[in-house]
């Protein structure tokens, strides 16, 4: 049988972060948001370019480029390149993984993992290595603590994905 203390315990704890969430959703705001990455066409891509001088995208890679640590989709694979041709692109993730890292390398994208985000360290690394102003910088993500509220601490703009594509390249 569960001691009743840690049942209590483990009630407030959810109480406490469903009114966390509750808040943070009210307070934290994307600049806009999408389904998934591939809503962002050429032409919009341009647009952001050209109208908000983004000169660079730091874009999360779990849930936003790939989901469930699966393979990045081949749609998402052609919109990274695409994406590239306008902007520069650092991937910055708070996890790891050597996968990942290869595909990056391999396609001269800088891959920053462990970024401890929402922290300021891979925000500023990225901004860094991009040699890119922070208010010059969209932020792609679907984490609204780690993404947005992190891109926005930093004074970037920042996009919220809802979900990602399941078309894997095998």
């Amino acid at each position: 049988m569960k001691d009743p203390i840690k049942i209590l315990i483990d009630e407030i704890f959810n109480k406490l972060s469903e009114t966390f969430y509750y808040y943070l959703i009210k307070a934290v705001k994307p600049d806009m948001k999408i389904e998934n990455v591939t809503e962002l066409t050429e032409e919009m891509i341009i647009m952001l370019k050209q109208k908000l001088q983004v000169e660079g995208i730091i874009i999360d890679v779990d849930e936003t480029l790939r989901k469930d640590m699966k393979v990045i989709p081949k749609c998402n694979q052609e919109w990274l390149e695409m994406v590239m041709k306008h902007l520069k692109v650092v991937a910055v993730s708070n996890g790891r993984d050597d996968k990942i890292k290869d595909y990056c390398e391999k396609r001269g994208i800088t891959y920053i993992s462990n970024a401890w985000k929402p922290l300021n360290f891979g925000f500023k690394k990225a901004c860094k290595i991009i040699n890119t102003e922070p208010e010059k910088v969209l932020v792609i993500g679907d984490n609204l603590v780690d993404d947005i509220y992190g891109g926005k601490k930093n004074k970037m703009k920042t996009i919220e994905v809802r979900d990602v594509e399941e078309d894997e390249e095998r």
